[in-house]
C-alpha cells in the first residue's frame, strides 16, 4: 500500500507529512519577510500599510506564523518523552535567541545607533529594556523603548514591536501542555475543538459588532486562534485529504471569509491549512533545512529598520526599498542568530535526548 494513503485509498495529510518533505522552513522565511515589508511603511512614516482584506500585511504573516507553529508544536508534543522534554525543547526554540537579540539591541544596536545619528543613549534605561524583554514581550512588565535613542523617528516608541507576539506565543505552547496534561489522548482534540469554537465565536462576535474587544490594535485572541486551527489540523491531519482540490478550497475560503469582513475571525482554519498543505506543493524543499533563520529574520527585522531609519534612509528611498534594504542588512544577523545561537541550543537538547535513551536501553 503506498504510505501517502489512508486505508480508504485517498491520499491524507498526515501521511503526506510523514516524510518530512514541505517548504514549511521556506513558508515561514517569506512571513518573516512580509512582516518586514509591511513594518516599512510605519517605521518609514509612509502612511497607512497594505491591508488586503481589511487586515495589516503584517498580521496576515503573524497568521500565518502562528498557524504553523500550532502545527508544529502540537507535533512537538506528541512527540515528547514528556512534559518535561516538551518543556525544554520550547524554552530553547524561543529564549536563546531571544536574549541575544535584547542584549544586541541594548547594548550594541542601540548605542551604535545614538552615537552615529547623535541621539541620546542611557545605559540605566538600556538596563531597563534589557532586563524587561527578557521576559518576551510580557505586557505591563517589557519596555519598549530606550530614552532618547530614537527620538525624531517616525516611531521614537519601540527598539522591537514584534516581541509583543512571543509571549502569545509562548502562552499557546503552555496551554497545549496543559491541555495534554489534563485530557486523555483521545480527548485532547475535543478539548480544543472546543475551546476553538468558543473563541471562534467570540470573534465573530466581535466582527458582527455585537461585542466590543477588549484591546483596540493586535488583539491577541486572533493569532491565538490561528495557533488553535493549526493545532487541529495536526490533530485531525489524517483525515483532511491532501490533494490540489482541498488546496484550492481552503483559499477559497480565505478570500471568501476576508470579502465578507470576518476574517479576524473566521479565517484562521483555511488559512492555516492551505500555509500547511502548500508546502507540500511548493518546491522549496531545502530551504531553511539546515539553517532555519525565519526567526532571526522576525526578532531583528525591527531593530535594523530602526537603525536605518535612524541614519534617514527612509527620507530618500521608497517603502519597498526600505524593506529590501532592511531584509540585507538583517539576513547575516538572523544567520549569526541561528548558527550561532539557536541551532547549538537546540543540538544541546538533541543530544541529551540521545543520552537519555541510551541509559534506558543500558
Amino acid at each position: 500500500m503506498n504510505p501517502n494513503r489512508s486505508h480508504l485509498g485517498e491520499s491524507v495529510l498526515g501521511s503526506r507529512f510523514a516524510g518530512n518533505k514541505n517548504s514549511l522552513n521556506a513558508i515561514r522565511l517569506l512571513l518573516a519577510s512580509a512582516v518586514i515589508l509591511s513594518h516599512s511603511w510605519w517605521l518609514g512614516g509612509y502612511g497607512p500599510e497594505p491591508s488586503p482584506g481589511s487586515v495589516k500585511l503584517g498580521s496576515w504573516a503573524v497568521l500565518g506564523f502562528f498557524g504553523i507553529s500550532g502545527y508544529l508544536i502540537t507535533r512537538s508534543r506528541t512527540r515528547a518523552s514528556s512534559a518535561g522534554s516538551y518543556c525544554l525543547a520550547r524554552f530553547l526554540r524561543i529564549f536563546p535567541g531571544l536574549a541575544a537579540c535584547v542584549t544586541a539591541v541594548a547594548f550594541v544596536v542601540a548605542p551604535v545607533t545614538a552615537a552615529s545619528t547623535g541621539r541620546h543613549y542611557s545605559l540605566s534605561g538600556a538596563a531597563v529594556y534589557f532586563v524587561t524583554n527578557l521576559s518576551a514581550g510580557t505586557p505591563f512588565i517589557a519596555v519598549g523603548g530606550i530614552p532618547g535613542s530614537l527620538e525624531g523617528l517616525p516611531d521614537p516608541r519601540l527598539w522591537n514591536g514584534p516581541l509583543w507576539t512571543l509571549f502569545w506565543e509562548i502562552a499557546c505552547y503552555i496551554l497545549i501542555g496543559i491541555v495534554f496534561r489534563l485530557f486523555r489522548p483521545d480527548l485532547v482534540r475535543l478539548a480544543l475543538l472546543t475551546l476553538f469554537s468558543v473563541a471562534s465565536a467570540a470573534a465573530v462576535a466581535v466582527d458582527a459588532g455585537w461585542i466590543a474587544a477588549p484591546v483596540r490594535n493586535d488583539w491577541p485572541l486572533i493569532p491565538v486562534l490561528s495557533f488553535l486551527a493549526g493545532a487541529l489540523i495536526y490533530l485531525f491531519q489524517d483525515v483532511i485529504p491532501a490533494n490540489p482540490t482541498t488546496l484550492v478550497l481552503a483559499a477559497g475560503l480565505v478570500v471568501l471569509v476576508s470579502s465578507f469582513g470576518f476574517a479576524s475571525s473566521l479565517v484562521h482554519l483555511p488559512l492555516s491549512l492551505f500555509l500547511i498543505l502548500g508546502s507540500l506543493y511548493l518546491p522549496l524543499f531545502g530551504v531553511g533545512s539546515r539553517y532555519d533563520v525565519s526567526f532571526g529574520i522576525y526578532i531583528y527585522g525591527w531593530p535594523a529598520q530602526q537603525f536605518l531609519a535612524a541614519l534617514g534612509l527612509h527620507s530618500v528611498v521608497p517603502p519597498l526599498v526600505f524593506a529590501a534594504a532592511s531584509l540585507l542588512l538583517v539576513a547575516p544577523v538572523a544567520w549569526l542568530s541561528c548558527r550561532y545561537v539557536e541551532k547549538p541550543a537546540q543540538l544541546w537538547h538533541r543530544a541529551q535526548g540521545v543520552r537519555r535513551t541510551v541509559r534506558e536501553l543500558a
